[in-house]
């Protein structure tokens, strides 16, 4: 699902680009953080190794590698970089494992981190991940339906907040008025872009608010936050 894009500037919204100061590389489990992004790296893999069976072994040797040495002493700056290294360790590993004649031919100079699918497969990784995390806050708090507003907002983006109402009834059972509809997608649209820019900060060395704003851009982020303030 891609990040929704603002219908009206929402002036009075304001997210906070650095809510936390950890750092991913200090996480108490190397493997157990990592775990929350095997979606981009499988896709990642599976594309280098031609196979979703292939992409699962390598990425058993990367768990395996932060089970038993954790992030190691070099430096870091952004998770995707170090997991892309780990990436193309493990990829080069399968490729023994693999009959020559059933190797895939890979350019692993053409595979960086600013390389255009890796990007995408992370930036959608972060995205999936702010989606599910809104949807978590509508169960919380079904009265409150954000998930559900803001899904119907991004799939139909010319849609009139009447037509939201009616979406909103007809494909989820959720009946609200135009007002309330209009107010839930305000938050909504505050609330996910809050979320997006936690998922990023999440995965910086240092996540100080110029590196957020820089990162946002470089993944093509920026979507999410069009008409909402940030602070730092």
């Amino acid at each position: 699902m891609s990040d929704p894009s603002p219908q009206t500037a929402l002036n009075d919204c304001s997210v906070t680009l650095v809510r936390s100061s950890q750092a991913w590389s200090q996480a108490d489990s190397a493997a157990g953080f990592v775990l929350r992004y095997l979606a981009p790296m499988r896709r990642q893999l599976a594309s280098l190794l031609g196979s979703a069976e292939q992409a699962d072994e390598g990425l058993k040797m990367i768990i395996a590698h932060l089970v038993s040495a954790g992030f190691g002493d070099e430096k870091h700056y952004r998770l995707r970089d170090f997991l892309l290294r780990s990436i193309r360790s493990a990829t080069r590993k399968r490729l023994k494992e693999i009959p020559e004649s059933k190797r895939p031919e890979i350019d692993f100079d053409q595979l960086q981190s600013d390389s255009r699918d890796w990007l995408r497969y992370w930036r959608e990784g972060l995205l999936e991940r702010a989606w599910r995390a809104l949807e978590r806050i509508e169960h919380a708090d079904p009265k409150r339906p954000l998930y559900s507003v803001l899904q119907c907002a991004t799939a139909n983006p010319q849609a009139t907040p009447g037509m939201l109402v009616i979406q909103l009834a007809t494909d989820m059972g959720i009946n609200v008025d135009e007002q309330s509809t209009e107010t839930l997608l305000s938050e909504a649209r505050k609330v996910f872009a809050q979320l997006v820019a936690d998922e990023v900060a999440d995965t910086l060395e240092k996540p100080d608010s110029n590196a957020v704003t820089k990162e946002i851009k470089s993944l093509g982020l920026s979507k999410a936050f069009v008409g909402i303030a940030a602070k730092p």
